[in-house]
């Protein structure tokens, strides 16, 4: 049983995608279509996606600090062991010898700008940023077509916004599939519910989501694609604070929403959060020093775990690099190029290396805050 769960949550994407065609015809964008008849003259670069092997990159994608920040936790990663692929640290990165490409996409975000008023924005978005990602070309400057540079191909795209899920994601499936590729895709609720799922779907789940991200469906929508016999509910802090009254306020909506308890897993959307410290304040709800407390503890289960995104996306990449034997087995560390999404004398969106004179102070400001190791591989004009 164990095993059949992690190839079920291995097999996300196929399963989501089949659900859909199957419960709710859905077309695909029109951006699809035409790259995938050649007018763009990519068809046969995505009809070779997914048959590259170990050779390829990860390509991380989406806004600027939420790419940066999954970059952090995916270059870190210790989860498993690499020998034998169990969840037991072996004080060896989980992606030894792998290639990250961060393809940053200041053009576009934030994406929920999108979610009122024009949500195939966000899907073609997607689809065009797996493009850059598949292309073994980039471009040195926004500004002069001729002058490429050469960059490593995706063997996996990585989308770091939970939107995608919901908004793009399909389309790059569909367009891989439709080309005659393989789609390995992966996304943050695609990766958080697995993760939930691995070890059985006789669970009741919650989910921790920012405003825009709860109000938008995508969770519940992936989950009702799985048809599982778990259940989920999605909550947003009602109460500001820090990270344990947002906790507390969050299982408290929960109760009283009259969803089914106890509750096993907690997603938490939310990069970066600590989930150490949250555990800490669930193990003093359990202890019952008041009557919220015991009213709260009710909502855990004992075996109540709390599950962070950028956790849940290392671990089903490992996951899925594993079962497609794609990963590169070279002894060395993880290395990385960062790319920024650009727009030409035309405003066509371009893709650019990461240099100076396109690095804005706030992101470096972040990346020398919270990403020391991704800030290792950014590239200087004066290196």
């Amino acid at each position: 049983m164990k095993r059949l769960a992690y190839i079920l949550a291995a097999a996300l994407p196929a399963l989501v995608a089949c659900h859909e065609t199957v419960t709710q015809p859905r077309p695909t964008i029109p951006l699809v279509y035409s790259v995938v008849q050649d007018s763009t003259g990519q068809s046969a670069l995505v009809k070779s996606y997914g048959s590259i092997g170990a050779d390829g990159s990860i390509a991380l994608i989406g806004p600027s600090e939420e790419t940066v920040m999954l970059a952090e936790s995916m270059l870190t990663a210790d989860w498993v062991n690499n020998i034998d692929g169990t969840s037991r640290p072996d004080s060896l990165p989980d992606f030894s010898g792998e290639h990250f490409d961060l393809i940053l996409d200041p053009v576009n975000a934030p994406y929920e700008q999108y979610l009122d008023t024009d949500t195939d924005r966000l899907r073609e978005n997607a689809v065009r940023l797996s493009l850059f990602g598949i292309d073994s070309l980039c471009r040195l400057n926004p500004y002069s077509p001729e002058n490429l540079q050469k960059k490593s191909r995706a063997k996996v795209l990585v989308f770091s916004s939970s939107l995608v899920s919901g908004f793009g994601q399909f389309d790059v499936d569909t367009l891989i599939q439709l080309a005659g590729g393989k789609p390995l895709t992966v996304s943050p609720v695609q990766a958080l519910l697995a993760e939930a799922l691995v070890g059985g779907d006789n669970v009741n789940i919650c989910v921790w989501a920012s405003p825009k991200v709860a109000g938008s469906g995508v969770y519940e929508n992936s989950h009702a694609w799985l048809r599982s016999s778990s259940t989920l509910k999605v909550f947003t802090p009602q109460v500001e604070g820090d990270l344990r009254s947002r906790f507390r306020d969050v299982l408290m909506q929960y109760r009283k929403s009259g969803a089914p308890l106890p509750v096993h897993y907690l997603l938490l959307d939310d990069f970066g959060a600590s989930v150490s410290a949250l555990m800490a304040e669930a193990d003093s709800i359990r202890a019952g020093y008041s009557e919220d407390d015991m009213a709260l503890a009710k909502v855990l289960a004992p075996d109540f775990r709390i599950i962070e995104a950028t956790e849940a996306i290392d671990r089903y990449c490992y996951r899925l690099l594993r079962q497609e034997n794609f990963f590169t087995h070279n002894i060395a560390y993880p290395t990385a190029s960062l790319y920024r999404t650009e727009e030409d004398h035309d405003g066509t969106m371009v893709l650019v290396e990461l240099q100076d004179r396109y690095m804005p102070p706030s992101l470096a400001d972040f990346l020398d805050a919270f990403a020391e190791k991704t800030r290792s591989f950014y590239v200087s004009d004066n290196d």
